[in-house]
């Protein structure tokens, strides 16, 4: 019995056929598919980022904006029945929110000076003993 082989001179014609389809599949695909939706702006992802994290009863209250990717701000629960919240400052980064009253301080106040140096700082407390008048 005579076995059939395949030598490569047999498989270049199927290969060569095999490729000129797969790259029309990829033009077509390119050509048909549809747009991708605009990018997530730095305020929505930011939002979502802290309804993922606190609930969805959460809500950004002030944002700073002007660090690129990277916004800093407040946010709280929804006010209900007279209830209150303080807010809480947090940093969101892509694919990461920090909030001040999260168990890594130094790192949370790492990030504020390098993205959003000046915010969500408490006044230094007044020195009593070097500012009273004098007379």
């Amino acid at each position: 019995m005579a076995r059939d082989r395949f030598t490569v001179r047999s498989l270049l014609p199927i290969l060569g056929v095999a490729v000129l389809v797969l790259g029309g599949l990829c033009v077509w695909l390119a050509a048909t598919r549809t747009p991708r939706p605009p990018a997530e702006t730095p305020h929505h992802m930011a939002q979502r980022q802290i309804r993922a994290e606190r609930g969805a009863d959460w809500e950004v209250r002030y944002i700073e904006s002007d660090a690129g990717p990277v916004v800093c701000g407040y946010a709280a629960p929804r006010n209900r029945a007279g209830m209150t919240h303080e807010p809480v400052a947090f940093i969101s980064r892509i694919g990461r929110v920090m909030f001040a009253d999260d168990p890594l301080p130094t790192e949370f106040r790492d990030l504020r000076d390098r993205y959003c140096p000046g915010f969500a700082r408490a006044p230094s407390a007044p020195n009593y003993v070097n500012s009273a008048p004098t007379s």
